[in-house]
């Protein structure tokens, strides 16, 4: 005798390891109220609204085609050039996890021209430290601080 794969188990339709379901063009499938979607035994607790507000790519407010690439930096020098791992980069922020010191108390990020400064897919990290009591900023004379940064691009 063949398994079929969808069997009646106790009050519900069971479809065996292996089975499939398929909706047909046309279909559908309506939880009405009261019912859960469960995915792997969690249930899916988002609205039917909150979920149509999310893009294909499923990340909230960036465009088509971009992704998001981040890391940490350990600073080297007053002016840092950082590989994203991304082929274009068309914005970056980027913030210390150190503490802030007397030598390096503030940080930059630019994403240059993308063509030759920095090079397509990297981005600068600038340290600075107040000079006098006016908090004019120079480049940074202290380093090895952490940087955390994101970065928008194209792969």
């Amino acid at each position: 005798m063949t398994d079929w794969p969808i069997r009646n188990d106790w009050g519900e339709k069971v479809i065996a390891d292996g089975g499939k379901l398929t909706i047909e063009s046309g279909g559908e499938v309506d939880i009405e109220a009261g019912g859960v979607l469960k995915i792997a035994g969690t249930q899916v607790t988002a609205s039917a609204a909150q979920l149509n507000a999310l893009p294909p790519d499923g990340v909230l407010g960036l465009a088509a085609n971009y992704v998001l690439a981040r890391g940490q930096h350990a600073t080297v020098a007053a002016s840092d050039t950082v590989v994203t791992g991304l082929a274009t980069v068309v914005a970056v922020v980027a913030q210390l996890d150190d503490d802030p010191v007397d030598g390096a108390m503030h940080v930059t990020a630019s994403i240059g021209d993308q063509a030759g400064a920095p090079a397509a897919g990297s981005i600068l990290i600038k340290t600075w430290k107040s000079e006098d009591a006016d908090a004019t900023l120079v480049a940074a004379t202290t380093f090895s601080k952490k940087i955390n940064w994101i970065a928008i691009g194209t792969l």
